[in-house]
């Protein structure tokens, strides 16, 4: 067999196993991978606390790395990292399931997770899932308050934004313009065409304008 013939044939063979290896697609996959994390019990009941109840201490933050969570091939060790203690992996995975629209017990205990093993962008994401999940009530909102709120100060850029904004409304806390003024100065880490910063901004400037009317 010609060189060039048996390099096209070596080919051929490692698509054809990596095919069968890839085996579902990528719905099925998705799909299984929710039904493992609703059925991990420490999971489910660790997502029931107050973000507060797990979150890092700063000497034990994660920074938060590249998506390896995105492709289907990726899923299953994206999982098995997450389950080994990565906290990026289950953030990452957390965030394809939800996307995916699949119920919050699927991507919320992932957040969670990845909150207390020092991902402190899964804390604030938990916050809001428990805030979307029961807004009416007052506990609820203020555990997810006093989670942006120490998440803010642990430097995350969308925790100061969520907070701000409650400051600014006095929802789950007092409130106070000044303070959501200085608080959204720290959700610009990231730089100004972070979607947090941007939001901030816009928050910044719809609360001077209410100062300002009140003012006038």
């Amino acid at each position: 067999m010609r060189p060039l013939s048996r390099l096209c044939l070596v080919l051929a063979l490692m698509l054809a196993a990596f095919q069968v290896n890839a085996g579902e697609d990528r719905q099925a996959l998705v799909a299984r991978l929710a039904a493992k994390v609703q059925a991990e019990k420490a999971w489910q009941a660790q997502a029931q606390q107050c973000p507060t109840a797990v979150m890092p201490q700063r000497a034990k933050i994660q920074t938060t790395q590249v998506n390896r969570c995105q492709n289907a091939a990726q899923l299953d060790s994206c999982m098995s990292r997450c389950e080994a203690g990565n906290g990026n992996d289950c953030y990452w995975l957390g965030t394809t399931l939800q996307q995916a629209a699949g119920p919050a017990a699927t991507y919320e205990p992932l957040y969670q997770r990845a909150c207390s093993l020092g991902l402190v962008s899964g804390c604030t994401n938990h916050a809001a899932g428990l805030l979307k999940a029961q807004p009416d009530s007052e506990a609820t909102r203020q555990c997810a308050v006093q989670s942006f709120a120490q998440a803010c100060d642990l430097d995350d850029p969308w925790a100061c934004t969520m907070y701000g904004f409650h400051l600014s409304r006095g929802i789950g806390v007092q409130a106070d313009v000044k303070q959501a003024l200085k608080v959204l100065e720290k959700s610009c880490k990231f730089g100004i065409d972070d979607p947090a910063c941007s939001g901030a901004r816009q928050l910044q400037e719809d609360i001077r304008a209410a100062i300002k009317a009140a003012q006038s």
